[in-house]
This record gives structure tokens, sequence and C-alpha cells, in this order.
């Protein structure tokens, strides 16, 4: 057995070192990316925490350019992997699907394709270039699981698991998420700056009765009272599993808040004002064209160098309301995951060890056998219980609590 993971940032640094303590089941491991010496500061770091379960199996670093379907094929056809896991940046995922129809090769990501705010690439379009390889991937007998991060994916899985356990009928879906933490920088951020920014400027797009509902992004906000960290306010964002709930689980309302504090947004709200998250190259006076966007990610911290002085927890989950057997049901399904835990294990903070994690899940669901169907699937398509059953025993516990009716 061997499994091939694309991309070496924080998300990439976890699962690789969650795949090497589960070596006994995926065997060889390579780990590939532009930059080899990430690759290889993974590997030092997964041999310095002894988390390589099978010493007699092998870790390797190679190169690789992600958006080359020609480069991505023959690193396949030289590695020969039992599965895929693309840890790389969301637009890269469509290159590496290609490569995966042309060479049979089973595949997983945990994010997806769009940045979210561009025209054409908004939540109501989430997942179409990805779902345009749904024929091919069945046509090819080969296994493709979508979006198997924490949000998406833990998050849909929750509430997969409510609509098949807890509520005969589904009033609202909210995915909630919190950092709590705290890394003791002024602003910095959790994952690749890039994909981060794109993120959360663009407009909030949310789903009610059967339509689009579109607002300019941090325009919706409330107050919840999270379990353990307490009351936090939430924005309305838009996000990929809005889509592919609003798609396959029968909810009148559907929607995706994240917490942020008025430090970060007055910091958001500054660079984004002088045009510092913007993708659009410009031109400077010495005459050199750059992506504004691009320097301000090469000017933050890496977000993995933020790990080792990271304290506090995160709080992520989904709120469900709905009715069960004729009664009002309120519940929110959640996880807390604590930075200074997540680095004692794999020297990374909890943002990525909460996406690291289901990834890994969902690989091992696929070698047994349980989440191995051919063709492509998001996780809401896949069976709830399954991944519940296994995600605590890879790091990840989830509670139900009930909440009061309002």
């Amino acid at each position: 057995m061997s499994v091939l993971q694309i991309g070496a940032g924080g998300v990439g640094w976890v699962i690789a070192h969650k795949c090497a303590q589960n070596n006994d089941v995926f065997g060889d491991i390579t780990i590939a990316s532009r930059t080899v010496s990430k690759c290889e500061k993974i590997i030092t770091s997964i041999k310095g925490r002894n988390n390589l379960k099978d010493t007699s199996k092998s870790i390797t670093a190679l190169k690789i350019d992600a958006d080359s379907v020609e480069a991505l094929v023959a690193l396949i056809n030289d590695v020969k992997p039992d599965l895929l896991i693309n840890a790389g940046p969301p637009w890269v995922n469509v290159a590496i699907m290609e490569a995966c129809v042309q060479t049979k090769t089973a595949y997983l990501d945990t994010s997806v394709a769009t940045d979210l705010c561009s025209e054409g690439q908004q939540v109501p379009e989430a997942y179409d270039p990805q779902w345009a390889f749904s024929e091919r991937f069945k046509e090819a007998g080969i296994t493709g699981i979508l979006g198997a991060g924490f949000d998406p994916g833990v998050v849909s899985v929750f509430a997969t698991y409510a609509h098949k356990h807890l509520f005969d009928e589904i009033d609202s879906i909210d995915v909630m998420d919190v950092n709590a933490g705290d890394h003791g920088q002024k602003f910095a951020t959790n994952f690749d700056a890039e994909t981060n920014m794109l993120e959360i400027q663009g407009d909030s797009f949310y789903y009610e009765d059967k339509k689009w509902h579109q607002v300019p992004c941090h325009s919706r906000m409330m107050e919840f009272d999270f379990p353990v960290v307490g009351k936090q306010k939430v924005y309305s964002m838009a996000h990929d599993e809005v889509r592919s709930m609003a798609e396959y689980l029968p909810a009148k309302r559907i929607e995706f808040w994240m917490g942020f504090s008025d430090s970060y947004l007055n910091y958001f709200n500054v660079m984004r004002d002088i045009g510092l998250l913007s993708p659009d190259p410009i031109t400077t006076v010495d005459g050199i064209t750059v992506e504004p966007l691009k320097v301000l990610k090469a000017i933050l911290p890496d977000p993995t160098s933020l790990a080792s002085g990271y304290t506090g927890k995160t709080c992520i989950g989904t709120w469900v309301r709905g009715k069960k057997d004729g009664k009002a049901k309120s519940v929110f399904i959640y996880n807390i995951c604590d930075h200074k835990e997540s680095y004692i294990e794999v020297e990374h903070q909890a943002i990525s060890y909460t996406t690291g994690v289901p990834a890994i899940t969902a690989a091992l669901l696929y070698f047994q056998g349980k989440w191995a169907d051919k063709g492509l699937f998001n996780v809401e398509q896949l069976n709830p219980d399954h991944f519940l059953e296994l995600m605590p025993r890879i790091g990840l516990t989830w509670q139900v609590q009930e909440l009061d009716i309002k």
C-alpha cells in the first residue's frame, strides 16, 4: 500500500503526521510540494515526534508543480499510490482530479476548488468544476471524496448524522466556527494567507426557502454561547459546505458563521480598503508587477510558525433545529480542540489539526472499504456513523448538546 500527499502547508503537516501514525494501513508515504524543503521539514518533525508507526515503511519528499496535469500524471505513475490526498490550495484541485482520472487513482481533498469570492466561483457555483468529474470518476472505476476536512467535512457529517438519527424535519442548519485561541501576534492567518483572505472577503451566501441570498461580508452577525469557550460574535460567510448541504440535505435554511475579534476585523478592513487583499496584479513605480495579496502573504508569519506559542481552544460545530416526533428540537453537535495539545502531538496548531484528522479518518474509511464506492462523493452522501465512530480514535472527539427552544 502507498499514499501520495500533495501539499506541505499547515494542513498538509498534520495530514502527514496522522498518515505516519497509521502507516501500518497506508504503507509508504510520499509528500510532494512545489517546495521540497517544506516536505523534508515535515518528515523531520514526524521522526522527531516518533510518529512513524511502522519504521519499515518509507516516507519520501518530492517536488511537484501541482498546476501541471502532465507533471502530476508523471508523479502518480512513478509513485503508483493507492490513494492521493490533496492537501494543496483549492485552486489545484481540478488539475489533480484530472491527473487522477487519467491514471485511475483514488482521490481525497479537504476544500472546494474555487476561491468563493470571484464572479462565477461563489457558493451557488461552488463544486461545479469538481462535480463535472462525476461521470468520469465512475467510468474510471475510482473513488473520489470531496471536502473531507472539518468545515467543509465534519460539520456536514454532523448534519448528516442529525438528519439520520435526531430529526424527522430540519428547519435550519448553521455551521458555527470559532477560534478562541491566542497566537500572540497582532495579525496573522491560521492557514495559507492567500486562501484565507480570499475566503473571508467575499460576499456571504446563505440558502433559504430554496433560494440563494447574498449579503456583504461581515454584515450579518450574531452572538452564540459556545460550549467551553463561551459567548462569541460570529459573522455570516460564504463557505463550501453550504452548497453541498443545500444539494444533499433537506433543510429550509443553511448558513455558515465564523468568529472574528474586533481587532482582526479592524486590520482586515484597513487592508481591504487600501487594496492589499486584491489578487489582481499591479505595477510598482520600479516597473515590477506584483499581486498585493501575494505580497501580504510574504509579509505575514508562516502559519506553521504560530504553532509553538498558540494557547486556547477552537470550537466548531453544527447547530441543527427542526422537529422530532412532532416536537421542536435544537441541538449543537461540536468538537473542542486545544492548540497546545495539538502542538505537543504533531507540532502544529488546532486549526490545521481539525482539518488534518478528518482527512485521515476519511482515508482510513476508504482503505477499510466503508467509504470506497466507485464515483465522486461529498461527505453528505456517505455513512456518517462510520466516520463518527472512527474520528475520536484518530484524534478528535465530538459531543451533542441539547439547546433550549427559542
